[in-house]
């Protein structure tokens, strides 16, 4: 094996290790967080004494199962809660893991605003000719959506940009 797998392998297994453990922490934390509930419980039940079991509630809707089921039920839902607390820390284990370097924003020179004010002074344009403007001289837009930046930046800045039926010019 060359240097460079076997570095690679031992990243790799430093990582699985630290995934473990911090799987192994959160589960722990589940759990005694469902000892503490089934602890509470207890303590409710014989604080209530007899007293809940005879003189029950009226109950509206679906009639009530057995009482035995109740208990089962909620250690299901406790088991439940663990194993999804569990599977929450190793999907984030393996999203932070995963990542890849993050995107890097368009940078410019002058800003978004700056740009529509010198393109559109002295002229009047509408959202798409300013976009193309835009873009001529130079102006890198990030978004999925350019128009929708240029739009709000137009309609929300009334004291820079006069709107004359949809042609914009600058104040």
């Amino acid at each position: 094996m060359s240097k460079d797998n076997v570095k690679e392998y031992q990243q790799a297994v430093a990582a699985l290790q630290s995934e473990r453990a911090s799987l192994q922490k959160a589960l722990n934390a589940a759990q005694a967080t469902v000892a503490d509930a089934e602890k509470r419980l207890a303590e409710i039940d014989a604080a209530l004494g007899g007293s809940a079991k005879a003189a029950p509630a009226k109950r509206r809707g679906r009639p009530a199962g057995k009482k035995k089921a109740a208990k089962p039920a909620a250690k299901k839902a406790a088991k439940k809660a663990v194993k999804k607390a569990a599977k929450k820390v190793a999907e984030k284990a393996v999203k932070k893991a995963a990542k890849k370097a993050p995107a890097k924003r368009a940078k410019n020179k002058t800003t978004l605003k700056d740009v529509v004010l010198q393109v559109t002074k002295g002229k009047a344009l509408d959202a798409k000719q300013i976009f193309e403007a835009a873009k001529k001289a130079g102006h890198k837009f990030g978004g999925k959506n350019p128009m929708n930046s240029i739009r709000v930046l137009l309609y929300t800045n009334k004291k820079l940009f006069k709107n004359n039926k949809g042609k914009f010019t600058a104040s």
